[in-house]
């Protein structure tokens, strides 16, 4: 039976461990029954859903939300409810070739930087000897909202007909995609992964585990991007985080009176 899901500052996550979210996605793989996705939720997901009804309205139609940031593991201790563990995109993206190179299911790159995804299929291959990555794809930015690139993207993932689909347009972008264009692609599972590919590939560098484990993974991260991850972590996730926590402790107190 599969557990309630846990909630935290308005958005649903699932309690699930990295091993057990690698799981459910290759069963609701192999099911095929119709098509679902998978949202990878972190601090900045939890501040653009205040704000964004379509954004928000995705995360509450995924079939599996996971807790990508320590801070969402934090809101949930704190709102008393605890998550077990984080369970990251970037790790995901590895678990998954795993799982492909064991029970055979296909995976397709869909996103990411020029030359990402390709690097990030080259460097899986090399770890996970018999992954199938049946094909990569990075809609050109120019012109990815005009409708005959829309239905470029399609056409190419219905011909690849992988198991599992990996979306790296960024958030909310992904997620408004995957949930406007699931019953169109021939897909059983989309996940959206952000900057995974960059980061498998090297075109980005993954803070140390000890940064990982003890949540400043996101500092790292900054150190690399200060110009383009300022608005996000300055302006608006940590002002968040300190709105979020303070509801979480509210919501404990009532709780326990």
């Amino acid at each position: 039976m599969i557990p309630p899901r846990v909630a935290i500052d308005g958005l649903l996550f699932d309690d699930v461990t990295l091993e057990e979210a690698t799981t459910r996605i290759v069963l609701l793989a192999k099911m095929r029954d119709r098509p679902r996705f998978v949202c990878t939720g972190n601090l900045d997901h939890l501040a653009l859903a205040s704000s964004d009804r379509e954004f928000k309205a995705a995360y509450d139609a995924a079939d599996l939300v996971v807790a990508d940031g320590a801070p969402v593991v934090w809101l949930s201790k704190l709102g008393g409810t605890p998550l077990r563990e984080r369970v990251a995109g970037s790790d995901l993206f590895w678990t998954l070739g795993e799982a492909s190179a064991r029970a055979g299911t296909t995976l397709f790159f869909l996103g990411g930087a020029d030359g990402a995804a390709e690097a990030a299929k080259a460097a899986l291959e090399r770890r996970s000897k018999g992954v199938k990555v049946v094909g990569t794809y990075c809609p050109p930015f120019a012109t990815f909202s005009e409708q005959a690139e829309q239905d470029r993207i399609r056409e190419v993932v219905r011909a690849a007909c992988p198991d599992i689909l990996l979306v790296a347009f960024g958030a909310p972008k992904q997620e408004k995609w995957i949930a406007a264009n699931k019953d169109h692609l021939g897909v059983p599972v989309a996940i959206g992964v952000g900057g995974s590919f960059e980061m498998a590939s090297g075109m980005l560098r993954r803070a140390p585990v000890w940064m990982q484990r003890t949540g400043l993974e996101w500092a790292y991260r900054f150190a690399q991007q200060p110009r383009r991850l300022f608005h996000r972590y300055v302006v608006r996730d940590i002002p968040h985080l300190v709105k979020a926590a303070a509801r979480a402790a509210r919501v404990r107190v009532t709780d326990f009176f």
